[in-house]
C-alpha cells in the first residue's frame, strides 16, 4: 500500500487518456514496487469518466490519488501532477510505462537518499512496434553537452526522476512545445545542474507515441528548444545545427528504407 507519509520521499504520476489496458500493466508495475514514503498520483484526461475509476479499483492494495481533468493534452496533465504532488522528486510513468523489475524504486531511492541529487537518470529498454525490445545505451552526459544534446540522445521521462521543486521552479512543462515539452524541460535542468548517472534499467516503454509517429515536427521542436534554451552561439551555434541536420538525415533515411520493408 501507498505510504502517505506527511513529506514522501517520491511522487509517481500517472496520466491516462483513454488506455484502460495500458493503464492496468502501469498499475500492476506501480504495486510491484517498494511504495514506502511513496505517494501515488492518477490524472485521467479520458472521454469515458468511468474507465478509470474501474480499473483502478481492481487494484485495491494500491493506494492512488485520482482526479479527471477535461482532456487538454498530455502536458497540461502532467503539470496538473506535477502541482499536486507532494514528493521531494517526481516520476511520470504515463499510462502503458512499466517499472523494469520489482527492485528499481529501492535503489533509486537509496541512491538519493545518499547522494540528494537535483535530478537521476538511467537507462531504459524500448519496446518498438515489432515487438523487438532495445535497452538504451549508456548516455555520456558531458559528451552530448558539447553538442548542445543535438544528437538524438537524451533521457526519456521514463528514466528521470527530478527534484519537484526544481521542476515548479522553471514552469513545469512548457506546452508551447506541443510534443516535446519534457524534453525542454530536461535542458532547463541542464542548466541548474548535472545529473546522477544510475547504473540500472529504469522502465519500459513502447515506441508509438507523437513524437515517433509526428517526428519530423518533433526534430523542429526539438532543435527549437536547444536555441531558445540553450541559446548556443558561434561555433557552437554550428556545431548544433549541423548535428540537427546530420541526425535528421539518418532518421529520414532509417524510416524511408524502414517503410519499404514493412511494405
Amino acid at each position: 500500500m501507498v505510504d502517505h507519509a506527511p513529506h514522501p520521499w517520491l511522487t509517481v504520476i500517472t496520466v491516462v487518456k483513454d488506455a484502460p489496458a495500458d493503464l492496468a500493466r502501469t498499475l500492476a508495475s506501480v504495486a510491484s514496487q517498494d511504495l514506502s514514503g511513496v505517494e501515488y498520483l492518477v490524472i485521467d484526461g479520458s472521454n469515458d469518466r468511468a474507465s478509470v475509476p474501474e480499473v483502478l479499483a481492481r487494484f485495491p492494495a494500491l493506494t492512488a490519488s485520482y482526479v479527471w481533468r477535461e482532456p487538454s493534452g498530455i502536458y497540461p496533465a502532467m503539470n496538473e501532477g506535477l502541482t499536486l504532488a507532494r514528493g521531494d522528486y517526481v516520476y511520470f510513468a504515463n499510462a502503458g510505462d512499466v517499472f523494469f523489475d520489482t527492485e528499481v524504486l529501492g535503489r533509486v531511492r537509496k541512491a538519493a537518499e545518499s547522494m540528494s541529487p537535483a535530478w537521476l537518470f538511467g537507462e531504459v529498454e524500448i519496446l518498438s512496434e515489432s515487438g523487438q525490445r532495445v535497452i538504451t545505451k549508456r548516455w555520456d552526459y558531458a559528451d552530448e553537452q558539447a553538442t548542445c544534446f543535438s544528437r538524438g540522445r537524451f533521457p526519456c521521462h521514463q528514466g528521470t526522476f527530478t527534484r519537484r521543486a526544481l521542476l515548479l521552479d522553471q514552469g513545469g512543462f512548457d506546452t508551447s512545445y506541443s510534443i516535446v515539452a519534457d524534453y525542454a524541460a530536461f535542458l532547463k535542468l541542464t542548466l541548474v545542474s548535472d545529473p546522477t548517472h544510475l547504473d540500472f534499467i529504469i522502465a519500459t516503454f513502447a515506441e508509438g507515441g507523437v513524437s515517433t509517429t509526428r517526428w519530423r515536427e518533433s526534430f523542429r521542436q526539438f532543435h527549437r528548444a536547444r536555441r531558445e534554451i540553450l541559446k548556443p552561439r558561434g561555433p557552437l551555434a554550428l556545431r548544433e545545427y549541423g548535428e540537427t541536420v546530420k541526425n535528421y538525415a539518418a532518421v529520414e533515411v532509417y524510416r524511408s528504407v524502414w517503410s519499404k520493408i514493412a511494405r
